[in-house]
């Protein structure tokens, strides 16, 4: 979804606390669980900019990783927000994560433009990308904010 593809934005509420929403997006090893057929590897260090993780997301033999460095990290005093960069060979683009309060609750908002290299190939897929992304973002965002929930 890169180029002159808008980027793609989900969000849902969580009845659970921003700091609480704040712990369930920012785990990494736990992304497996949301988003389909993946599982992560998380390089040693501390959480914030320069961390690097990857999810390697795998049907049978048919698998590719999504390598990722964190370039922001504001942990929540009100607010809070992270972004990533993929940095693998086949997936280009950024997203964005904030945590704000609503209500009793929190929102999560997810923004990204991620999509396949070459850019060109970006281009020819996103309103198929655009679609399937929807999907599982939508289902990731639900997923993390129901989780939240639950363990709040």
């Amino acid at each position: 979804m890169l180029g002159s593809v808008k980027p793609l934005v989900v969000q849902a509420y969580s009845t659970a606390s921003v700091d609480r929403l704040w712990e369930v997006v920012t785990d990494w090893n736990r992304h497996g669980s949301y988003f389909p057929l993946t599982t992560m590897r998380i390089e040693p260090g501390a959480p914030g900019v320069g961390q690097e993780f990857a999810g390697t997301t795998a049907v049978g033999p048919v698998r590719f990783v999504d390598s990722m460095v964190v370039t922001q990290w504001q942990p929540p005093g009100r607010d809070g927000c992270f972004a990533i960069r993929k940095t693998g060979r086949l997936l280009a683009g950024t997203a964005t994560v904030r945590v704000q309060p609503e209500g009793d609750g929190s929102r999560i908002t997810w923004t990204t433009d991620a999509g396949p290299r070459p850019q060109w190939l970006g281009r020819i897929v996103a309103p198929v990308s655009r679609v399937a992304g929807r999907l599982i973002y939508g289902r990731v965002v639900t997923g993390m904010a129901k989780a939240a929930a639950r363990d709040d």
